[in-house]
């Protein structure tokens, strides 16, 4: 919030632009490190007549709505050029706003695509048709406020990029340049090197054989202008390269600059491609790249693998292939830092097509045990393609049509959706390893025999494990398997509480010994009973902002003797006082859902915890969760595109008089306002405005000083 504070002040009192606006370091230099949790991700996609806020409620799930989710916790949306042209740049903010409520965080957001106005109409090579990048992206990138602004507004991706990136910045951790860029129309992407016919190894690819229509060269403009300019806006904020599906792309990039003249290093093109990301954003389909077969000459066809391992196993071995490109430049920790992984697309249908895997068991194992693995292999978000399926099952023309957290969205009403058992199964495990870290000593320890794949996971608040296990499918088109695991005796785990895929729908689970755990193709996850540490069982706890209010919500697996919850509070994480409690469900095995309002939150950072109080008057705590307020989320102001009027209202500082003045992108003061103490909202008429961004600026009593924006449309 400070960082838009200071970038409008800088407007409104026309401060001095930097003269060096340029950043002095690349990826070669440093990563930021990648701390947070892992992101359960996925694709929001378009269904009519679903609108992205109805989508999101879907994925992450919202209570107020009844509504369950499937586990989602980050999104991959898109903000094209050509579509915020169209229908103006913040169009798309109040959404991000609405993502951001519903605990949907670190989003992905891949960009590009320019307007038909900007952008580059050339054909390069003997092309039919012309390129898909934006013009003039050689120009100088800045020119040091000479138009209001540290970026040269002639060089149009980057004048794109300082808009897009300054409004939307609070709510997007990786920016993703463009969307398969590498998307091939030849074999040659695939072709190895040395290959006789053709490859992008040993060759650049024409700019006629994949998706962008230009030179890899411009490509790599792109990075580095995204790489400039996002870094300066937001140096915490991560430049991934756009969901590439092939190494040879990538090499290509890692071998050449931005030099137009054949991609060599100059002056003033001194660095290779791999500078200018932090992040290797990839995509796998196994079903149709390869990894699920093998050509063997003695029977003239191939061998198949149609199964949800050796999915996972094309999953992780895709990656493989993209690091180890990426060492070969040197990005391996030690002479350059190591890239970030993140997987952006990724699925395997429920219905069988052609010679492809395809059942609802095969779709739901893959996904679990891709989570599992990608964690494994420090992939730190996975995004499932996509949240809802194409086509009804009996439409489906192809692989594509039958991927999804939820059945066809196509044609439904708004919330009358169903979920697939692979949603149901993204749930579960979303779910039940939420604030859970992989665990590789403790995955040691377990000592695992080939025949079982899985690992432990720690909950980050409670350091407590939930192993993930399952029997290795090896057989084509089957996911039937079956081993018989014990953990290690020096573990001392005793009895364990066992979860299938679909305990997030029926709440069930039962009790099994340590000794002889049964295992089948499909993932369990099992918890120490003698590690939970209260009479109830506590699968989650939450808490979320709801305008000036928090929402807390928990979930119980089972409950004894569980008389009541006093809720607690603290501004401090010291003192805590109650505020408010509710009635526990006595004993019982089946999952209880609770949740509970509190309207004397703090602005700032608001602490809670559980206090459970058993019949006998006994009593423990459950952990601390942390939920923040900061000012500017107790400002409001709608329609963010008018014509008439806008409306602002407050979630808070009902006590004090509110000075609300309208600022040009000048810096005059075009409209000034107070609303009185003991109201809560006021409605402004702006026709007398002219067409164009305004700011609003809020004072109250000097205590609070922040912005909104709102662009004035022509009458």
């Amino acid at each position: 919030m400070k960082r838009i504070i200071n970038y409008f002040l800088c407007l409104f009192f026309l401060c001095p632009l930097l003269s060096n606006a340029q950043i002095n370091y690349t990826a070669k230099d440093t990563v930021p490190p990648y701390n947070d949790p892992f992101l359960f991700g996925s694709n929001l996609g378009y269904y009519e007549p679903w609108d992205d806020k109805q989508l999101a409620d879907i994925a992450a799930g919202d209570k107020t709505k009844g509504i369950p989710g499937v586990g989602v916790n980050s999104l991959r949306p898109t903000l094209p050029h050509k579509f915020l042209k169209r229908w103006g740049l913040n169009n798309k903010i109040d959404e991000f706003e609405h993502y951001t409520s519903l605990g949907i965080i670190n989003n992905t957001v891949f960009i590009g695509f320019p307007d038909d106005e900007v952008r580059d109409w050339d054909r390069y090579g003997n092309c039919d048709e012309s390129s898909q990048l934006f013009k003039k992206m050689y120009l100088d990138i800045w020119d040091n406020g000479e138009n209001g602004t540290p970026i040269n507004d002639n060089n149009y991706y980057a004048l794109y990029l300082w808009e897009v990136v300054n409004m939307y910045k609070d709510h997007v951790k990786f920016w993703e340049i463009w969307n398969e860029p590498d998307l091939a129309h030849s074999d040659k992407a695939w072709r190895p090197p040395g290959d006789q016919n053709g490859n992008w190894w040993d060759a650049n690819p024409d700019p006629c054989d994949y998706k962008i229509k230009a030179p890899i060269t411009h490509y790599i403009r792109m990075l580095r202008i995204s790489y400039e300019v996002i870094k300066f806006i937001d140096p915490e904020a991560y430049v991934a390269i756009g969901g590439l599906g092939y190494p040879s792309f990538l090499d290509a990039v890692m071998r050449n600059t931005d030099n137009p003249n054949g991609g060599s290093a100059t002056s003033n093109y001194p660095l290779l491609g791999g500078a200018y990301f932090d992040v290797m954003s990839f995509h796998s389909y196994p079903h149709i790249d390869g990894s699920l077969r093998d050509w063997n000459n003695d029977i003239d066809d191939f061998d198949y693998f149609r199964h949800s391992d050796a999915a996972v196993d094309g999953l992780i071995n895709k990656q493989d292939e993209f690091k180890t490109v990426l060492e070969s430049y040197g990005y391996n920790g030690r002479t350059y830092p190591e890239k970030i992984y993140i997987v952006t697309e990724t699925n395997i249908p429920r219905k069988e097509f052609d010679n492809y895997i395809g059942s609802s068991e095969a779709q739901r194992n893959y996904l679990m045990k891709a989570v599992v693995m990608a964690q494994k292999n420090k992939i730190e978000q996975l995004c499932v393609y996509d949240l809802g399926e194409k086509e009804r099952e009996w439409n489906a023309e192809g692989s594509f049509d039958m991927m999804g957290l939820y059945e066809s969205l196509e044609d439904d009403e708004p919330y009358e959706q169903q979920e697939t058992d692979a949603g149901l199964a993204y749930k579960t495990i979303s779910e039940l390893l939420k604030n859970h870290s992989y665990d590789e000593e403790r995955t040691d320890l377990l000592a695992l025999p080939d025949s079982v794949r899985g690992g432990a996971f720690i909950n980050n608040l409670t350091d407590q494990y939930t192993y993930v296990l399952w029997a290795k499918t090896e057989t084509d088109r089957r996911e039937t398997a079956d081993a018989d695991y014990s953990f290690p005796e020096s573990l001392d785990l005793g009895d364990l509480r066992r979860f299938q895929w679909d305990v997030s729908m029926n709440g069930l689970f039962d009790t099994i010994p340590e000794r002889s755990v049964q295992l089948t193709g499909s993932p369990v996850f099992l918890r120490p009973t003698r590690q939970i540490l209260l009479p109830v069982e506590l699968i989650a706890l939450r808490g979320y902002r709801d305008n000036a209010d928090v929402m807390l919500e928990w979930v119980t697996a089972s409950e004894e003797n569980n008389a009541e919850f006093i809720i607690e509070h603290s501004a401090d994480g010291r003192s805590f006082e109650s505020a408010g409690s509710l009635p526990g469900a006595g004993t019982t095995t089946e999952t209880q859902y609770y949740n509970f309002k509190h309207h004397r939150a703090v602005r700032g950072t608001n602490y809670y915890r559980l206090k459970q109080i058993d019949f006998d008057g006994t009593f423990t705590y459950t952990d601390v969760v942390v939920v923040k307020i900061e000012s500017s989320d107790l400002f409001t102001v709608r329609p963010t595109q008018a014509d008439t009027e806008i409306h602002i209202e407050f979630y808070d500082y009902y006590d004090k008089d509110i000075e609300l003045a309208i600022y040009d992108v000048l810096g005059r003061a075009r409209l000034e306002a107070v609303l009185p103490a003991g109201r809560n909202a006021l409605s402004i008429d702006v026709r007398g405005l002219g067409s164009g961004h305004y700011f609003i600026r809020m004072k109250v009593r000097g205590e609070d000083y922040f912005t909104r924006r709102f662009v004035k449309a022509k009458l």
